[in-house]
């Protein structure tokens, strides 16, 4: 009888300490902000910029962020002894992206690239980052990001 209460302390014991683990990352989110560019003349470039000021004491190798159901590449910049992980998502009306061919028969329809599904239910507020480490993809949520003013470009 005793030899199983050890083992359930034990086996409770571990799971916690798992748990914990799991919610720890090798970075720290400082703050977080984003802000519509426009070029100003109709057709031009528009974009909406994310910038995410994080701390890390190693190398992270930052994969996606999914913000506003858009999905791009993280980019790592460094700007006065910050870092940051920049990801800019271009909205412009003309984008430079193939057509799309439609067509009856399928093979027709070869090299239309398809396009990613958001996987996320995300306030309007909030981003999804993803990194990898050993191999494994993780995920962080940011949260509370703050909403800048529109940047207009001549």
């Amino acid at each position: 009888m005793k030899l199983i209460g050890i083992l359930l302390l034990t086996f409770s014991l571990t799971q916690c300490v798992s748990v914990k683990t799991k919610n720890t990352h090798p970075f720290k989110i400082e703050s977080a902000s984003y802000y519509h560019v426009t070029g100003g003349v109709k057709g031009s470039y528009n974009s909406i910029n994310l910038i995410i000021n994080f701390t890390a004491e190693e190398s992270v190798d930052f994969q996606k962020v999914y913000f506003q159901n858009r999905i791009t590449n993280a980019v790592v910049e460094q700007h006065n002894d910050k870092q940051y992980i920049a990801a800019r998502y271009k909205t412009s009306s003309n984008d430079d992206r193939k057509d799309l061919i439609l067509h009856a028969d399928p093979k027709e329809e070869f090299g239309n690239t398809p396009t990613e599904k958001f996987p996320f239910e995300l306030k309007e507020n909030e981003a999804m980052v993803s990194y990898v480490k050993n191999e494994k993809i993780y995920y962080v949520k940011v949260e509370n990001i703050i909403k800048k003013s529109k940047v207009f470009m001549q």
